[in-house]
């Protein structure tokens, strides 16, 4: 998946974990999550290693604010539930 040429807004985070086995565990869990405006906002997930790396592409600030902050309340959700086992 590529992201749209016409969501000029963008954002790229890389998110370290102690095993390349957390990271893919998380991006499990988010990769279902599906974008409540997909035609507004593409999101796309990916690991490298023990990171987690998101691209986000939106047609304006405020929607790619909307989709990193909910993006970031999810991955403490999950990070949270991966070091209670």
């Amino acid at each position: 998946m590529t992201l749209p040429e016409e969501h000029k807004y963008r954002c790229s985070l890389q998110l370290n974990y102690p095993t390349e086995e957390n990271a893919q565990c998380v991006c499990n869990a988010l990769i279902v999550d599906e974008e409540l405006h997909a035609e507004k906002v593409t999101k796309i997930l990916s690991t490298e290693g023990c990171q987690l790396q998101v691209e986000f592409a939106a047609c304006d600030a405020r929607m790619l604010r909307v989709s990193v902050n909910s993006f970031f309340d999810m991955t403490a959700l999950a990070t949270k539930t991966l070091d209670a086992f």
